[in-house]
């Protein structure tokens, strides 16, 4: 009876939250992502350096100060010759109204696709890290619970040699419980090569070396998906930063061809100079210069025919782009709905069930009811379900975590009571 009563103890633990220390907080994972990814870094400083490109490119080009002499013969004459003198001059081009305005819109709209390329980088970092979170606690809770069906399997092995030693058992039960326990071991082997590359891959986004000590990942909480697709879907066409992205490039492309045909107008050049003769009346000059098109059909004509190809390519980008954000928001949610839904029939209905199930073979066991095969079987399927809801959870916010990318909505947060809103007051990711 004391045996029993050991497994009926481990058995009780075998629930699908497990009660260990957990010092992994996956709000300070994301927090340290975004303040530490080299990645990031990066896009950041060419986002700030493009900011700097759109004051130059509505700039007027550098004047020349120009500086000659004309001299009558070899030897010095200026002041003698009256066609000799030392001359200074300024000359300005002036490009033709609106070109510098149209310069500097295209480089303000690539500085604005930086800024969303950075936008879009964070998001997926973000997704990425909780991701891996929740595959880390997956294979972190696979872990706990293959140990604790090793626990209750040898509990199961002593009790079949206990019945073996007095007559009333066999002996292939007893080592059905040892190729049982054996099987875990192996399985455990691959779990910690899991949590070995998940944690590796974790402390590469946070710049870290690859062993750096992480930590065990606090509990997943359970939560429905109540966000509807059509709400998700038109917030990703409205919030997604690489649809934004694709928005500016057509914003970028329709000035460039605007400007393209503004090439064909002339630039101007306005130069003024001074004649210095020495004790002879000094000279004065004034002078406006007009470019001429002349060569349109080799430079003027390609490149404008150039923008016009450019702009249909983005055009075509931007419906592309917007047909997979509507897909992926469409597979995610599907993900997230059916995780989702598996994990509460674990949770509510299939856990209990397996729960009970274990509990009553293992007192007909005892009595002979059933046979140890029966036993295994339900100690096997608990801990199977057990598993396949963590799975579940897992795959719910990984799924949900994608959304949040697609979507710019903050559907995750574990420390708030509805992580999955309906989507009309979810605060926008704007990390």
């Amino acid at each position: 009876m004391r045996k029993i009563a050991v497994v009926l103890i481990i058995a009780a633990l075998a629930a699908p939250v497990l009660g260990q220390e957990k010092d992994l907080d996956l709000n300070d994972l994301v927090n340290r992502a975004l303040e530490r990814n080299p990645g990031i870094k990066a896009l950041d400083d060419a986002a700030r350096a493009s900011k700097f490109s759109i004051k130059p490119a509505g700039a007027l080009p550098d004047p020349v100060i120009g500086f000659g002499l004309k001299n009558m013969g070899l030897s010095w004459s200026v002041g003698k010759e009256v066609m000799s003198e030392v001359d200074l001059s300024f000359s300005q081009t002036i490009p033709f109204p609106g070109k510098l305005r149209l310069k500097a819109d295209i480089a303000s709209t690539q500085s604005l696709q930086s800024a969303e390329a950075v936008r879009a980088a964070k998001l997926a970092l973000v997704r990425e890290i909780k991701d891996l979170y929740a595959k880390l606690y997956y294979y972190q809770r696979s872990v706990d619970l293959l140990r604790q069906k090793k626990d209750v399997l040898e509990e199961a092995l002593k009790l079949a040699e206990l019945k073996y030693s007095v007559g009333t058992g066999v002996q292939p039960d007893i080592f059905r419980a040892q190729v049982e326990i054996s099987g875990i071991d192996e399985m455990l082997l691959n779990m910690g090569q899991m949590i070995t590359t998940t944690a590796a891959n974790i402390n590469a986004l946070l710049d870290l070396t690859a062993d750096s000590p992480l930590g065990q990942a606090r509990e997943i909480p359970f939560y429905a998906l109540t966000a509807d697709l059509d709400t998700l879907r038109q917030k990703a066409e409205e919030k997604s930063p690489r649809l934004e992205e694709a928005r500016l490039m057509i914003e970028e492309g329709e000035t460039e061809v605007k400007m393209a045909r503004k090439e064909f107008l002339p630039n101007f050049m306005v130069q003024v100079g001074k004649g210095f003769k020495g004790p002879l009346p000094d000279m004065y000059e004034f002078m406006v210069g007009v470019e001429i098109p002349l060569y349109a059909g080799r430079k003027q004509v390609p490149l404008l025919e150039q923008a016009v190809s450019r702009l249909s390519g983005s055009r075509h980008d931007y419906a592309s782009m917007k047909n997979d954000v509507g897909y992926m928001v469409t597979e995610s949610y599907t993900m997230a709905r059916t995780s989702g839904d598996l994990a509460g029939l674990y949770k509510d209905k299939i856990l209990p069930q397996a729960r009970l199930a274990y509990e009553s073979s293992l007192a007909n066991y005892q009595t002979g009811k059933v046979d140890f095969l029966m036993l295994v079987s339900d100690i096997t399927n608990l801990f199977t379900y057990q598993t396949e809801y963590v799975r579940n959870l897992s795959s719910l916010w990984s799924s949900a975590a994608r959304l949040e990318e697609l979507t710019s909505l903050e559907l995750i947060n574990p420390a708030g009571e509805a992580p999955f809103p309906s989507g009309a007051g979810a605060a926008a990711a704007g990390r």
